[in-house]
């Protein structure tokens, strides 16, 4: 959605909820995305996609284009109810049947090659015993193919700290599945 058609649905729709269903429409697909690569539960991620969107149109005439972009304001108030979500029950563990491909960029860096050699239950399992923050680095940076900038506005870090978490979850995996390759050779 081009960023001035973009600014239009927005206004439009801080006057008129029913405007509103654009913006539904392209983003739903993106916060479900992510929501579900964190909690793997289907009906889990429906409820809190559905928790995101109920805020952001209650919240609408609250938004400012100078602080941030609509998509990053989307994505902070769907990390807020992740948040949320795990402060009132015990995180969920993944369910390896419900697990698609996390797409890595085409790079040649050891820590793609580790991530493209790995199947994927290792990979999700990999990720799963990373911090709460660095998962939600790798999956914006990877999976959302989110820009620095906008990764850090949502998690509410500088841009060298979302650098240091991407650095040191992408480590920590290479390590992870280097060591249970090692592991299967024995």
């Amino acid at each position: 959605m081009l960023k001035d058609k973009e600014w239009e649905i927005v206004v439009r729709a801080q006057r008129d909820p029913v405007s509103f269903a654009p913006l539904y429409d392209h983003y739903f697909p993106k916060i479900y995305s992510y929501i579900f690569y964190r909690v793997q539960n289907t009906q889990l991620a429906e409820d809190l996609v559905a928790e995101t969107f109920y805020k952001a149109l209650a919240n609408l005439d609250k938004f400012k284009w100078q602080e941030r972009s609509f998509g990053c304001w989307l994505y902070t108030i769907a990390r807020n109810q992740l948040v949320d979500s795990y402060r009132k029950q015990e995180p969920v563990l993944l369910d390896d049947a419900m697990v698609n491909e996390l797409v890595a960029p085409e790079q040649e860096d050891p820590e793609a090659v580790a991530i493209k050699n790995c199947t994927q239950e290792e990979l999700m399992a990999a990720i799963s015993t990373l911090s709460p923050d660095q998962q939600d680095a790798l999956l914006l940076r990877f999976r959302e193919g989110l820009r620095l900038k906008e990764i850090a506005q949502i998690l509410d870090k500088n841009e060298g700290a979302v650098k240091a978490l991407l650095f040191r979850g992408l480590k920590s995996l290479r390590r992870r599945l280097e060591l249970e390759r090692e592991g299967e050779k024995k």
